[in-house]
């Protein structure tokens, strides 16, 4: 057993081939289609092929090319790509009922205009003037029909009222009985209703009937469609028939006058459409029309599939029990016909899609699969082979191809089913099996989309292992970091309240006059040299850290001050051995800061902040090298109150200046942005620090009048530039403290604010850091849920310094995440820097996130930076803070103005 692996696909019939692609095989319009499609194939005698693109956002695959003479498509189920190379292949190519602008595409369609002024004009002659229309305008047939009806309103001089239209959501049942309700609830006038949908029409009719409003007694009714539901409900709709046949019959017709040598028309084909008089529109018996005709496919279908309910009970019967090779049990269910089917798996490598069948069955031999069938790679284009073991394609033929899609639009793989285009089948058995094609595909689709799930999760689930290993531990030592310590100190807090704790903060002495005397490599490997120090000499109980940069955190079990520092001095003893590193003989020294817990802190943050404080006391004595926080350190008590006074008066008189720091896209070179920083110049105090007078705003809660005053300032001048240069787009980033994000009201009030001003929501970017995040996260995202409603993006700043950043990643509604300059200062040297900023950029762009790295400083970082995929870049290598003057000259340069 073995598939033909012949090269050369072209296929050996004298017959023309025709491709149709169609969203789906079944249901009462592309039911009709299919049916129709292999009804006038074969008096054609023209090979089919059909093409199920339901699955595809936009389907592109060219499954069988070299067999296809023609292409027709349905609707707009193929994508103009892949009609463009039908068309450079020599394809020739139709559609029904959607225009390709720019291709040569002839197209067809159902004359939906003419079709309603039937249905209209039928009404008007029944003696109405009242008629209403009911239908979802969101449509695009519908909204044809919808002007068709106001300009029967304007050739009948009838002037439609406002309540006469009743705009559903769906096209179906509910759509109709919700147009029901909308029409007591008027207590309307109409005495006629025109449908968009016979779905529509049944559904108004049934909701009617439960208020004691009849069809046509007190409302006439007519609708589109003529659907099996529609001809057997009571009362019979009058509806309007597409002439789905005739148009099938006519596009084939055109299609092969093209394939013979026709030239290209420009001008759409359109068919009439046919009212069909029945009940509901009150019609005398006299008018009503006979649409019995037996030949037609319509007809067929609705006599058949209307006596056969078990078929439809079989069908999901064999896929759920059997699956692809429950085609060979097929034929006598649904009494087709079926040559042979194959199932082939699409990999991607070279850039080319090759498919290799790996499942094939024929009627009256045994199922093919896996080492049975020759491992041949077929293109696309060759799809299906011409030869299965020893079964070729009839001839004429009809073929049937189900694309499985994958993620992104992909193919996963394809089954064909090969029948004789003459086959004894009926309408409505060839219907029926169609129906159950539709069902495979979804099935088979299902199945490929779980396994895809489940290597989606286990690559997510080792790549989160690997960030949270990186988030946790410090890639150049191997030793806890940051965050991990700060949650043992936390949970040390909130699980053993009250047990005494020592938190060591440890800074070495001569670590950058190293770095920088002798290199990065020689800094690194000091830092490692440290480390194992510090591990030998850490007991079972204890936690090492390393905060960044040269600083390390102990959190030990002691409980007194000198079981403190004899462990200290212990660790400076250890750090102290020298050690060689490419024939260097190296030493450092170590200054040790000690907090204990609960005596000086009753929070991770307070704990190291006494430790950093008793550290630095300990750097200014030459004579001493570990020492304890004690509370007389605090001197600068009265500093603090001083700043906040000043601070309080700068703000009301406004005194505060702000500065802008331009952000840039690395790629093109262009400012992307600007983020406002706030500056004070104090006349007492000179210059502060944004990091002292910020912490004493928090502190003192003048955060909020703070980012008032910087917020209306910043929005003030983006109004001023946006003006100056309409034609370009310049985002302000505004930054947000916690005290703010959690104030009640904020958003109201700080949305107020900026409209005032007249700012533009769509070009202003709310930065929070993730401490405003953790407060209270819930809280947190209903605010920022807020400012994103009326049009504000949302960046998280500082990215990786916190203890929570993985799982805000995945909880906050963000467009940007800024990286912390700390992961960025080392990155062109650092080979731990790039780990980490690789796998946040990752993640990021995982979660449809922008990343701006924050702190670049060299042209070295801006290449390394981009090598990784960040999108944006801000740091003193392009720009410092501006003030407003010296910004407003960037401006003119980049935009051209001078």
């Amino acid at each position: 057993m073995y598939f033909n692996a012949d090269s050369n696909i072209q296929p050996s019939h004298s017959s023309m081939t025709i491709g149709v692609v169609v969203p789906l095989l079944s249901g009462f319009y592309l039911g009709e289609i299919t049916s129709s499609l292999r009804l006038i194939a074969q008096q054609k005698g023209v090979n089919l092929i059909l093409i199920r693109s339901g699955g595809f956002e936009d389907y592109s695959h060219p499954l069988a090319f070299d067999h296809l003479d023609g292409l027709f498509t349905i609707l707009d189920s193929a994508s103009p790509q892949l009609l463009q190379l039908a068309i450079e292949k020599g394809i020739k190519v139709m559609s029904l009922g959607y225009t390709y602008s720019g291709l040569e595409v002839e197209t067809i369609c159902s004359d939906q205009k003419q079709g309603i002024e039937a249905a209209f004009n039928h009404l008007v002659k029944l003696g109405h003037r009242k008629i209403g229309f009911c239908g979802n305008l969101a449509v695009k047939d519908i909204q044809i029909r919808f002007k068709a009806y106001q300009e029967r309103c304007e050739y009948w001089a009838i002037n439609a009222q406002s309540d006469w239209i009743f705009a559903v959501e769906e096209a179906t049942l509910p759509g109709g009985r919700d147009a029901g309700r909308q029409f007591v609830a008027r207590n309307s006038d109409c005495s006629a209703i025109i449908c968009a949908t016979d779905y529509n029409a049944v559904g108004l009719i049934e909701q009617l009937k439960t208020v004691n409003i009849s069809a046509p007694e007190q409302l006439a009714v007519v609708s589109v469609d003529n659907t099996l539901l529609g001809a057997r409900f009571a009362p019979a709709l009058t509806t309007i028939d597409q002439q789905l046949e005739h148009l099938v019959d006519r596009a084939l017709s055109r299609l092969i006058e093209r394939i013979e040598g026709g030239a290209y028309q420009v001008n759409e084909i359109v068919i009439p459409q046919q009212l069909i008089v029945r009940d509901s529109c009150g019609s005398p018996q006299n008018e009503k029309c006979s649409y019995d005709n037996i030949n037609n496919v319509r007809q067929q279908l609705l006599d058949d599939l209307a006596n056969r309910p078990e078929a439809v009970h079989e069908s999901f019967f064999n896929l759920a029990q059997h699956g692809f090779h429950s085609l060979l049990n097929l034929p006598s269910v649904y009494e087709v016909s079926l040559k042979w089917a194959s199932f082939a798996l699409n990999y991607h490598a070279n850039g080319q899609d090759n498919l290799y069948v790996t499942q094939g069955c024929a009627m009256g031999e045994e199922a093919l699969h896996g080492k049975d069938i020759a491992q041949h790679a077929f293109s696309l284009a060759q799809y299906p082979p011409n030869k299965l073991y020893n079964y070729t394609l009839p001839d004429p033929y009809l073929i049937t191809l189900l694309p499985i899609p994958e993620e992104s639009n992909g193919l996963c793989g394809v089954v064909a089913v090969v029948d004789d285009l003459h086959s004894s089948s009926s309408a409505s058995g060839y219907s029926m099996f169609n129906n159950y094609l539709d069902m495979l595909s979804l099935f088979i689709e299902r199945d490929a989309l779980i396994e895809s799930v489940k290597l989606r999760e286990k690559k997510a689930k080792d790549m989160a292992t690997k960030i949270r290993h990186l988030a946790y531990y410090d890639t150049l030592t191997g030793i806890p970091n940051r965050i991990m310590v700060k949650e043992q100190l936390e949970r040390h807090i909130q699980q053993r309240p009250r047990v005494p704790h020592a938190v060591m903060l440890m800074d070495l002495d001569r670590f950058k006059f190293v770095n920088d005397t002798y290199g990065h490599d020689v800094g690194d490997a000091l830092l490692q040299h440290v480390s194992a120090a510090l591990r030998r000499v850490s007991r079972r109980n204890d936690m090492l850290a390393r905060l960044g940069g040269d600083e390390f955190l102990f959190f030990c079990d002691v409980s007194t001050d000198s079981e403190a520092l004899l462990l200290a001095n212990r660790i400076l003893a250890e750090v102290e051995i020298p050690f060689l590193f490419k024939g260097l003989e190296l030493t450092t020294q170590g200054s040790i800061g000690i907090a204990f817990y609960p005596q000086d802190g009753a929070t991770a943050d307070d704990l190291i902040k006494k430790a950093d404080i008793a550290m630095y006391r300990a750097k200014r004595h030459s004579s001493v090298n570990a020492m304890l926080y004690d509370c007389s350190m605090d001197s600068d008590v009265q500093l603090q109150a001083t700043l906040e006074q000043l601070l309080r008066q700068a703000i009301e008189n406004e005194d505060l200046s702000v500065h802008f720091q331009p952000q840039y896209n690395p790629y093109t070179g262009k400012i992307y942005g600007v983020e406002s920083l706030a500056r004070w110049y104090s006349p007492t105090l000179g210059h502060i620090s944004p990091v002292t007078f910020i912490a004493v705003a928090e502190e003192s809660g003048l955060i909020y009048k703070l980012g008032e005053l910087v917020t209306r300032k910043s929005v003030r001048e983006h109004v001023r530039w946006s003006a100056m240069y309409p034609n370009h787009i310049l985002k302000l980033s505004i930054n947000v403290s916690p005290g703010q994000l959690m104030r009640p009201y904020f958003a109201d009030d700080y949305i107020g604010l900026i409209l005032q001003e007249g700012g533009n929501p769509k070009n202003i970017i709310i930065e929070i850091t993730e401490t405003a995040a953790i407060t209270d996260l819930e809280q947190c995202v209903a605010v920022l849920n807020k400012f994103i409603d009326v049009g504000f993006e949302i960046a998280l700043d500082d990215f990786g310094t916190g203890y929570s950043s993985l799982s805000l990643l995945k909880q906050l509604p963000l467009k940007y995440v800024k990286i912390d300059r700390s992961f960025i200062m080392d990155i062109d040297t650092d080979q731990s820097s790039n780990d980490i900023v690789r796998s946040i950029v990752m993640m990021c762009h995982s979660f449809g996130y922008c990343t701006l790295a924050e702190g670049v400083e060299t042209p070295a970082q801006i290449e390394r930076v981009k090598e990784l995929g960040c999108n944006l870049i801000q740091g003193y290598v392009y720009s410092r803070p501006l003030p407003v003057e010296e910004l407003d000259l960037l401006l003119q340069r980049e935009y051209n103005q001078i």
